[in-house]
């Protein structure tokens, strides 16, 4: 099954190997850190209420900056897993 596009696979296969390991590693830790801040901000929204553009706004950019980290990291370490 094949999550990534064509196009950014073929972008992904021209980084170095070890390169490769260190992004994948750097931003799985990115869609880490990113989950934490959703469960922080939905932890805040249940316990103080619910302030619309400031939670909003940190829950969107939040859930797209982990799926987007995800993604990479996946694409990266998988690139890493399979060699040259």
């Amino acid at each position: 099954m094949n999550i990534l596009p064509t196009g950014i696979e073929e972008q992904i296969k021209r980084v170095d190997r070890q390169r490769s390991l260190y992004i994948g590693i750097s931003t799985g830790l990115l869609a880490v850190w990113s989950f934490y801040r959703l469960i922080w901000t939905l932890y805040l929204a249940m316990t103080f209420g619910w302030f619309f553009g400031s939670m909003a706004f940190s829950l969107v950019l939040w859930g797209v900056v982990g799926t987007v980290a995800g993604l990479t990291s996946y694409g990266f370490l998988t690139r890493y897993s399979r060699g040259s």
